[in-house]
Formats: structure tokens, sequence, C-alpha cells
């Protein structure tokens, strides 16, 4: 989580000057339509987003200043003139800021995060929605690191909007599950699902040999990782096989071989470790193959989330 708070501040340092330049240049009403038109990506609709909020807010302190002592959608005990506060101050990473300052930026944060979430689900977009997620547990992450207690932002998170999908031949609870130990691992949702449809094609209890359930996770690893994960060792039962694949996937990803990538680079090494092994990987490189068959059914997953 602290690595994707990290990732956060350099988006909103970088994405402040870029929408200080587009509102320049453009105004509202054509950086409207660069939403709207679907030009930017979503990661750039995060930033942008961020961006917005803390522009109009008018706080330009760093994103370690997003805590709040009172719970999110709360006003700050009283407004806060940003301008009163010497640059000496902002600049320097040990200040310490009011808390009412405080206050005002994670609640600047919460907005955009609620606006970037109403925007997914009138665009349809699933990544754009759990891209909202990771954003509301970066600001909980944020206010943790300041040492104010805040409230919980759950009001993103529980939206099972973001994670249900009745297309999707899997039990509610077990979508919810797989959110869940998705958001508690830093792992893509729409990935996982992928990954599932490829392997087992969502069916609970599938069995090829000793590869079991829906991740399809040997039977030698069970007593180990029943013991470290503190769950039965039973790979049919959809929840345990859940919590073992994930946590499978979330090591492969903490990897010296995988770690340092990133994006499509990163995904194409884990998924390849997560079919050949460590070894078969080492010796072999990517299965290209396998890729190709599991970004039909990544596609797919989206489809299915777009077409809801």
């Amino acid at each position: 989580m602290f690595c994707c708070y990290r990732q956060l501040t350099d988006d909103i340092i970088i994405s402040s000057r870029i929408y200080l330049a587009l509102r320049t240049c453009t105004g509202y009403g054509r950086l409207h339509h660069l939403f709207w038109g679907y030009i930017v990506s979503s990661k750039a609709i995060v930033s942008l987003i961020t961006a917005m909020a803390i522009a109009a807010s008018g706080i330009g302190v760093p994103a370690a200043a997003f805590a709040a002592e009172e719970g999110p959608g709360t006003a700050p005990a009283k407004p806060v003139n940003v301008m009163t506060v010497s640059d000496s101050t902002l600049l320097k990473s040990d200040s310490i800021l009011p808390d009412e300052m405080k206050t005002a930026g994670y609640n600047a944060f919460l907005a955009a995060v609620s606006m970037l979430d109403r925007v997914s689900a009138l665009l349809n977009d699933p990544a754009m929605a759990v891209a909202a997620a990771y954003a509301a547990r970066a600001a909980d992450a944020a206010a943790a690191l300041s040492g104010l207690e805040i409230q919980k932002s759950t009001s993103v998170e529980d939206d099972e909007s973001l994670w249900y999908c009745p297309d999707i031949p899997m039990k509610k609870e077990h979508q919810k599950l797989l959110w869940e130990c998705c958001m508690e691992r830093g792992l893509d949702y729409i990935d996982m699902l992928a990954l599932i449809a490829l392997e087992s094609n969502f069916q609970e209890k599938c069995s090829n040999g000793k590869f079991k359930g829906y991740f399809q996770i040997s039977s030698d690893h069970g007593p180990r990782l029943s013991k470290q994960l503190n769950t039965k060792n039973d790979p049919l039962d959809g929840a345990v096989n859940i919590i073992w694949g994930t946590a499978f996937y979330s090591w492969i990803l903490a990897d010296d071989r995988v770690k340092d990538l990133e994006g499509k680079e990163k995904r194409d090494a884990a998924l390849s470790i997560y079919q050949r092994g460590p070894g078969g990987y080492d010796k072999y490189g990517k299965n290209e193959k396998y890729l190709e068959k599991y970004y039909k059914k990544r596609d797919m997953i989206v489809k299915l989330f777009e077409n809801r």
C-alpha cells in the first residue's frame, strides 16, 4: 500500500501541472470533453481528477497531508487559507501541517475518488472502477501515515457494482471474496477473474489430476498454504482456493524476476511463472501461447462488465 501511495504522490505532482496547463489552454469545457471522449487512459483520468480536486481546494501541499481527524464526507472544522502558510513550510518534508489543512486535503481527495467512481459507472469502465477503489485505499494509507485516526472510506469499496457481474458463472459471495482479496493484496481484480476463467472456467470443483479448484493449485501445496494462510486444507472449497490463489499470485509479483517490471511486461512474466513455475520460466521464458489464451479471456471479462 505504501508503494501505491508513493506512486500516487508522483502522479499528483505531475498531473497537477498538466491540469493547470489544460485549464489555461482549453478551459473546463474542453477538459470535460477529454473525459467523455475517452481520449486519455484510466490512469490519466485518476491523476487528472485528483489534480482537479486539489487545485479547486487550493491545497498545494505534499500528498502526506491527505489526512483527517474526522471521517470522509465531513467538512473541516474551519476554513484554512493556504496562502498564509509560508513557502518554506510547504517545501519542508518534515513540516507539521495544521490538522485543518490535513482534513481539507483528505476531503478534497475523497471528492476526487467519488467523482472518479461516478465516471467509471457512466463509462462502464471496470479498470477505472478498480482504480477508484485503490485510490480510496491510498487516501486512507496517507492518513494513517500522518498519524491521525479516520473512519475507513468504505463507500467506494463496498459498492458491489465494482466487483459483481451476474454474467460471470461464479457465486456472488466468491466474486466478493475475490475482490476483497485483490484489494488486500494489491492485485488487479480483472486480471484475477481472467486467470480463473483460463484455469478453470469458473468451475469451483474443477479437478485435473493434482490441480484443483478455481486457480488450479497443486494439492502438493495444500499443507503449506493451509498452515501459512490459516485455512483448511481443501483446494476444492471455493473460498479456500481464492485465498490460496490470490496469495500465491501476490508472492509471484514480489519475486525478483517480476517486482521491478511494469505494466503488461510485469503481468506477462507473472502469468508465465504461474503457469510454468520459476524453474520453467528461467529455462523457457514467457509462455506466449498461454498468454494469448489469457488475454482473450481478459477481453471477455472486460466486455461482460461493460455490458452489464
